[in-house]
């Protein structure tokens, strides 16, 4: 796997296309929006998901990776197709 894929993402839900999400790289210039989900890929396989906790800041917990199809990973965009979860 690239290793461009291991570093939290950020959802920038106004660029999904159909049943494809699209990330960004987190500190990327996304318009403002409340609440901003996320996702983490980690070397030793571990995956996080960011949700909105309270004052809107950022709670992990843990995701599945077999929830999640990386259709692609460039510098700046990742684009996934979420199964189940």
């Amino acid at each position: 796997m690239s290793a461009e894929l291991y570093r939290r993402w950020i959802h920038a839900r106004e660029e999904d296309e159909g049943d494809l999400r699209v990330y960004r790289p987190a500190g990327y210039d996304l318009p403002p929006a409340r609440g901003r989900r996320g996702i983490e890929f980690r070397p030793d396989g571990e995956l996080l998901v960011y949700a909105p906790g309270p004052a809107d800041k950022p709670v992990a917990t843990p995701g599945r990776m077999e929830d999640v199809e990386i259709v692609s990973v460039e510098p700046d965009r990742l684009t996934l197709r979420w199964h189940g979860g």
